[in-house]
């Protein structure tokens, strides 16, 4: 005979078990998704590239240390880089430079927390830090025409979010995501985890906004954040857009299948 006294006392263990698990992934949620490399970023990172260390302040008081080159004259186009959730723009200079070598500037923005700079990331944070940037360019007598916005994973967020209140060269996410709430519900399945996220970064909810030409590129295997978050969003964006979904690409290494020349290619008729 089932002894009914303890299933209930096996059940509210795992009660007990769940809500504690539920309440780690709550508290400790942002150390699960910015993962910085908090270092001086060194010379050999950018040598050979003609990019320099720069400062650009921010409306709530940081200085971010990041890397700039300004355009050659027969381009006179700046990409403007909101790198992913880890590491730092150091480890991003040797993906961009076949840009630089094209005579494309570059600005590989640093956020806060990131690198040697000071701060914690956080939604409002990371927004402020975009916004620090374009006005850094725009100081530079960098048009917002002649700004191309690249956001890979998590900076696709920054870059959308831009994109709603500047007409820029170009809006290019890789891979990008519709929110993070969706990314999270899908990793952590057995909780009511999109309920629960501080960060949202609800891409999906203003992708329509956007006031740019928009390129996506997102990988078949991308096992982090899934190819079906980029089509959704693509498929929700308004025209002139463009995606480029690459069979055998994961979430860390789309440019190994010939992109660079592809983007362009692209780039060249806007």
């Amino acid at each position: 005979m089932i002894d009914k006294s303890k299933i209930f006392i096996i059940l509210g263990y795992i009660f007990v078990i769940y809500i504690s698990l539920l309440a780690l992934i709550f508290i400790f949620q942002r150390s699960l998704m910015y993962f910085p490399v908090k270092e001086k970023i060194s010379k050999s990172f950018y040598k050979n590239t003609k990019l320099k260390i720069i400062d650009i302040s921010t409306s709530d008081g940081l200085i971010l240390k990041s890397l700039y080159k300004k355009s050659e004259t027969n381009i006179n186009k700046t990409i403007l880089v909101f790198h992913g959730n880890a590491g730092h723009i150091g480890h991003r200079v040797s993906k961009f430079k076949p840009f630089i070598d094209k005579g494309y500037g570059l600005l590989l923005l640093e956020y806060r927390g990131y690198g040697e700079n000071k701060g914690k990331p956080t939604k409002l944070g990371l927004y402020r830090d975009g916004e620090a940037a374009i006005n850094y360019l725009i100081n530079q007598k960098v048009k917002s025409k002649n700004i191309i916005v690249y956001g890979e994973s998590l900076g696709t967020a920054i870059a959308t979010k831009l994109s709603t209140n500047y007409s820029f060269n170009m809006t290019i996410l890789e891979a990008p995501f519709t929110s993070i709430a969706d990314v999270v519900q899908r990793r952590y399945w057995i909780f009511p985890a999109k309920y629960l996220v501080l960060d949202d970064f609800d891409n999906l909810g203003i992708i329509k906004k956007i006031k740019s030409p928009l390129l996506i590129l997102h990988g078949y295997k991308d096992y982090v954040i899934n190819i079906a978050f980029g089509k959704k969003l693509f498929e929700a964006a308004l025209k002139p857009k463009k995606a480029l979904f690459v069979q055998n690409a994961g979430h860390n290494n789309l440019f190994e299948f010939n992109l660079v020349n592809e983007i362009l290619n692209i780039l060249k008729k806007y």
